[in-house]
């Protein structure tokens, strides 16, 4: 239950963002009403609590416990992600024979009924998956897979003949690839939009089971607050938002798509419009593919390809600038997905021709994802005052790809340092399910860009962890619009924090960070996770 009562935290260094640098401001936190009331001595506060009959944290035994504004993911799929924690996981399996027999563990029943699973990766895998391997397992039930970029299916022979895909020409083989037996079973990009929209949508008490493990499971990695991509729920999610007012829960804010524009104009609906625990977020649009797909659209063919340059979405740059303008002139942001360093250049062209350029500090139009820039690309973010809503530990995924695809490597893929440096505006996510939600493997992959036994991934675009911190709180309220309500410890903010189990800002190891634990997480000055 969410709790209505003061709340005090003891016996903790309070962390806070003064100027643009972190300092302890006090060891005790009094928070009363959902909001920041007092930070300072715990002499001075726990008097306070003791007169308030407030609810008190103390971690007086968790000697270097470090309290810090709670955490905002900038880009998720609360959606996919709940479900993914529902279906079966494939995330982490080196092998195909692992992740067969994972799926074979699961003990689903062959009957005819749809399975789901997720987060498989054949760049880890001396195999590459087909329907057969599936077939052996399930005959009767569709199985349908989704790859970890989310940008591919894997697919059993039933599902392919359930979503017509078995005899049909309707997408090429790059989408749909054959081999001398048909169909491999294997799935990308629009072609795998054609399967899904053709899968039986989950029941109401299924999506709600699954939004609701999210959100358990984001309060206990310690985020208050998250922007939601997955943008065909909005109603699900208003009914489920309601019915959890007694309950922890995070702040959502929710994105909508790019065909419903519109639709939100004719409706007078405006980002930031809603409650404390759902807004209206950005309009939700797509500029290319992914890295994982070799679809991001790029100004170069892809290496060993003499024709794939990737695929764009949009009809044109002046298009995509007029939807772009639509949507400034009625108060509704832009959060377009762009990985490719061609579809991030005119990403930017776009945003120009539309002249929706916004002050220094206050970027709400976001470009997600960001993976491949060009040089002369890197500063038109701040200039344009477009944010970077990056995922860095996508880098987990991603590194292995990135040295064997490109020979030089690409010079401006992740370019999280230049970013910063040229005064852009960073928002950190985690694109889950692609990567865990886990804002401590985020901040760790940003500062150091490395995995373990393995050398740093251009390391001169490594950040501080300082900043990192900043780009997993400060900076992402301020790009939705909330710069001193929310998204630091300071007095009359909002009470919204995270206490880990040490301070993190001068680690350096980043194993150490990654195994800092959450100790508890604070919503609207009440106690939604205690470790």
């Amino acid at each position: 239950m969410m709790n209505p009562k003061d709340t005090a935290l003891l016996h903790v260094k309070a962390m806070s963002s003064v100027d643009g640098r972190w300092k302890q401001t006090g060891d005790a936190i009094f928070l009363s009403h959902g909001m920041i009331a007092r930070i300072g001595a715990t002499a001075d506060i726990e008097p306070m609590a003791s007169r308030a009959d407030a609810t008190v944290l103390d971690f007086s035994d968790k000697p270097g416990a470090a309290c810090y504004p709670a955490f905002t993911d900038s880009h998720l799929h609360l959606d996919l992600y709940g479900f993914s924690l529902l279906n079966i996981n494939l995330n982490g399996a080196t092998s195909l024979d692992t992740a067969l027999q994972r799926i074979r563990d699961s003990g689903k029943p062959d009957n005819g009924a749809w399975i789901h699973g997720d987060c498989w990766d054949d760049e880890l895998w001396s195999t590459k998956p087909h329907r057969n391997q599936l077939d052996d397992l399930y005959k009767n039930s569709p199985l349908v897979l989704n790859r970890k970029d989310y940008h591919s299916l894997w697919l059993n022979t039933a599902a392919m003949k359930a979503v017509g895909l078995w005899n049909s020409d309707r997408f090429g083989t790059d989408l749909v690839p054959h081999d001398a037996d048909g169909p491999t079973g294997i799935v990308h990009d629009a072609a795998q939009d054609w399967v899904l929209a053709h899968v039986p949508a989950p029941l109401l008490e299924e999506r709600f089971s699954a939004l609701h493990a999210a959100i358990s499971k984001l309060l206990s990695m310690g985020f208050a607050s998250c922007c939601n991509m997955d943008y065909n729920i909005f109603p699900e999610l208003q009914t489920l938002v309601a019915a959890m007012e007694d309950e922890p829960r995070v702040r959502i804010w929710q994105a909508i798509g790019l065909t419903n524009l519109d639709a939100a104009v004719a409706l007078g609906l405006r980002s930031g419009f809603g409650s404390d625990f759902l807004r209206i977020g950005g309009i939700k649009a797509f500029a290319d593919g992914s890295l994982g797909s070799r679809t991001a659209y790029m100004q170069d063919a892809w290496p060993g390809t003499r024709d794939n340059f990737g695929y764009h979405t949009y009809k044109s740059v002046a298009w995509l600038a007029d939807r772009f303008r639509k949507a400034d002139e009625n108060s509704l942001w832009v959060w377009i997905h762009a990985i490719g360093d061609r579809a991030t250049a005119e990403t930017l062209d776009a945003f120009q021709q539309a002249g929706v350029a916004t002050s220094k500090g206050h970027a709400h139009h976001r470009m997600e994802h960001s993976q491949f820039l060009r040089h002369q690309d890197i500063a038109r973010f701040a200039d344009l005052g477009v944010t970077a809503s990056v995922q860095p530990a996508h880098l987990d995924l991603d590194i292995g790809k990135l040295r064997t695809t490109f020979n030089p490597l690409h010079p401006g893929s992740y370019a999280f340092n230049s970013l910063l440096r040229s005064g852009a505006d960073l928002v950190f996510g985690s694109d889950a399910p692609v990567e865990d939600p886990d804002a401590l493997k985020g901040m760790a992959f940003a500062a150091f860009r490395t995995r373990p036994g393995e050398e740093p991934y251009q390391v001169d675009e490594c950040i501080s962890l300082p900043d990192a911190l900043t780009a997993y709180t400060v900076a992402p309220q301020t790009s939705l619009g909330l710069l001193g309500q929310r998204g630091n410890l300071a007095e009359g903010q909002d009470g919204d924090l995270v206490v880990l189990s040490g301070d993190i800002l001068d680690d350096r190891d980043p194993e150490t960070v990654r195994a800092t634990r959450v100790l508890a997480t604070i919503v609207a000055g009440s106690i939604a996770f205690k470790a």
